[in-house]
């Protein structure tokens, strides 16, 4: 059982234990298990398989129209490449997120990204009470050093665990890719899949560093962007919730969105707009 400590800025100061038992779930001193109830098995593959079918009209269209080369025959098979990618990205990004990123003890691969993510990211730098980092360099966990929570030390490292990172979403992408290429043949649908994938990584990985690093992205402009953030702050206090950082809808569909925090868990944590200003 470890622990780790936080400053809490409040008129009086005090420490927040967050033990964390053998099954990786938070809890406070008091033994109150921070935790949404999550979906059961058979919600999920139902929704899995609901997405998928949804899917089916696009694939066949893409099927349909692989030998065309008119315009009109690539526009629409590129929308229903784009639109399809984006259907299946909100609930890879969900699965992912919620199972290989906060949840995984024995595949390598992904009991590293458990380290990086849920010990490094969500409970060492950026805890509820240091949730906004203001430093100029946007850094993260090496995924070289050994210990988890050590952060980049070079250039260098820094680069080469950002494009660890990407490299992570490509290869589980890869398969979904191949598989969408062998049943539709269509390259339009396939190359829209492709590029919408790409975006949604490049996306997935520049407003998650706009969001923990406050002033240093045009981002902030727009008013999607401060409802991801609060989305995805609560998600810091309830690792179980709003388990989509972009595209929300896997979490509607799932049951795990979030809109507002308890009583009890705002009388624990910092209020949103606090937890803006806080860095330690």
């Amino acid at each position: 059982m470890g622990f780790i400590e936080c400053g809490h800025l409040r008129p009086v100061k005090c420490n927040i234990i967050i033990h964390l038992n053998k099954d990786d779930k938070m809890k406070d001193v008091s033994g109150h298990t921070i935790k949404t109830k999550g979906p059961s098995t058979l919600r999920i593959v139902s929704v899995i398989l609901g997405v998928l079918v949804t899917t089916i009209p696009f694939h066949l269209y893409a099927r349909l129209t692989a030998d065309q080369s008119t315009t009109l025959a690539i526009f629409f098979s590129s929308l229903a490449g784009v639109i399809a990618a984006f259907l299946i990205a909100t609930i890879v990004e969900w699965t992912v997120h919620r199972f290989a990123m906060h949840k995984s003890k024995r595949l390598p691969l992904f009991r590293i990204a458990t380290e990086l993510h849920h010990k490094a990211h969500h409970w060492v730098h950026h805890t509820p009470t240091r949730y906004v980092n203001h430093e100029a360099a946007i850094n993260r966990p090496s995924v070289f050093a050994i210990d988890k929570t050590e952060l980049c030390q070079t250039t260098l490292t820094r680069i080469l665990t950002t494009a660890s990172h990407a490299a992570f979403y490509t290869l589980l992408t890869a398969p979904i890719i191949l598989i969408v290429w062998v049943v539709t043949a269509n390259i339009w649908f396939t190359a829209s899949m492709v590029a919408a994938a790409a975006v949604f990584i490049y996306l997935f990985i520049r407003v998650h560093d706009a969001v923990h690093h406050p002033g240093l992205s045009w981002l902030e402009r727009f008013n999607w962007f401060w409802f991801l953030d609060h989305h995805h702050y609560i998600h810091h206090i309830d690792n179980d919730a709003n388990t989509n950082f972009l595209l929300p809808l896997g979490d509607l569909l799932m049951g795990t969105l979030r809109v507002e925090l308890t009583v009890e868990e705002q009388e624990k944590w910092p209020h949103y707009t606090e937890a803006r200003r806080l860095s330690d």
